[in-house]
């Protein structure tokens, strides 16, 4: 029986050994604390801009008030959709914090549920992007960033690891055709695939530049997370400002933004560009509002217009997806819905259903915001506000 306890006292100490040792060589590759927060957290939550650290962006010194003109003919109009019978009811069943309608310059519909309010901060996620596309607009219109530049030119140690990142440029970055593999494919130990580590990893920066990998030529369109963060880290290069003291400055203040915003951060202060962004619905409507304005707030040019033009609107729109017989497009950080004539409407989607959507030739912004959608997708909720804005 001593024996036999000894025995069983040896293979307990080795397996205990054995894990401590694989623990260790893992935590050089993967820190032990994502290790963990994969495995809790799972996947992204809507309330993850209250757990991350963040920075802090500041309420304009001179924000400009919405004409507030709240018109009950707006949720009539969005009850003429036949997929709508009551728009409360719609708003509840599929989780939304905040929903918002401009027409003509003017706040006609805002609900706010779940506790929210006016001055609730709101999840963006991958809205994220068209605001990451403006302040690349901005470095572009203040000459220290180029579209057609190698993003070599800014991040050369790249070219350490592979010489065919120098055939990548910044508009390939924010067009999405960068030729950087990326795969939502789950393969054990998990922790390695690229969504958990482009969302959870305590160091951003050592991600995109030591583990990002040529997969094609830039060319063909790929919606991947790496691009936003090595854009984010050339502005921060090119600008000598974070992303988020750069939006501070050039957008969010002269603006007039009403509120505060934030980004999400790694560790070290490095922002979550693909999806971190949160501010109050009215101001997510206000950029929106911004860009159907093509660029200006009030007598203020704040974005160029010859920027809005390029990324929102162009003569041939290249068919990615089909949604029940409708195409879409990608162009530099926009999502655009075609109309049989005229401009696209475009809009900014983000996870879980967050939405900025804009129709120029309507003169529209709907915003909606939401930890969940029920059984709405993004076709659902992009058809119901190109439906409504033609009949507001």
């Amino acid at each position: 029986m001593p024996l036999l306890r000894s025995r069983i006292r040896f293979v307990l100490l080795s397996i205990l050994a054995i894990l401590i040792v694989a623990l260790g060589v893992l935590h050089l590759r993967y820190p032990l604390p994502y290790v963990y927060t994969v495995c809790v957290d799972q996947g992204p939550d809507y309330d993850d801009i209250h757990q991350f650290p963040a920075s802090s962006i500041a309420a304009s010194r001179s924000p400009v008030e919405w004409t507030v003109s709240i018109d009950p003919r707006a949720a009539q109009v969005l009850e003429l959709h036949p997929d709508v019978d009551e728009l409360g009811v719609l708003l509840d069943e599929t989780e939304t914090t905040a929903f918002l309608v401009i027409h003509e310059g003017r706040l006609e519909e805002e609900r706010y549920l779940l506790g929210h309010d006016r001055h609730s901060l709101q999840n963006s996620f991958s809205v994220s992007k068209s605001f990451l596309s403006a302040l690349v607009g901005l470095a572009v219109r203040d000459g220290i960033l180029e579209l057609d530049a190698p993003i070599t030119h800014y991040l050369p140690e790249l070219l350490d690891r592979d010489d065919r990142f120098a055939e990548i440029t910044v508009e390939h970055l924010l067009d999405m055709r960068s030729g950087i593999r990326y795969s939502k494919k789950v393969e054990f130990p998990f922790v390695n695939q690229d969504d958990p580590l482009i969302y959870y990893f305590p160091d951003l920066e050592s991600v995109v530049l030591e583990r990002t990998a040529i997969d094609s030529p830039p060319g063909d369109f790929l919606y991947t997370n790496y691009n936003p963060p090595l854009l984010g880290l050339i502005l921060r290069r090119s600008t000598g400002l974070t992303p988020s003291e750069y939006l501070e400055q050039e957008l969010w203040q002269p603006m007039g933004a009403g509120g505060p915003a934030g980004w999400t951060t790694d560790d070290h202060g490095v922002e979550r560009m693909e999806s971190g962004f949160h501010a109050t619905a009215r101001d997510l409507a206000r950029f929106g509002q911004l860009y159907l304005d093509r660029g200006r707030a009030g007598d203020r040019a704040v974005v160029p217009e010859d920027w809005v033009i390029h990324t929102t609107d162009f003569p041939e729109l290249p068919e990615l997806e089909k949604y029940n017989g409708r195409s879409w497009g990608y162009r530099l950080g926009w999502w655009l819905v075609p109309r049989p004539e005229g401009p696209a409407d475009f809009c900014g989607i983000g996870h879980f259903g967050q939405f900025i959507y804009v129709s120029p030739q309507h003169n529209a912004v709907f915003v909606r915001n939401g930890p969940g959608r029920g059984d709405w997708g993004d076709y659902d909720w992009t058809a119901l506000f190109y439906f409504a804005a033609e009949r507001l």
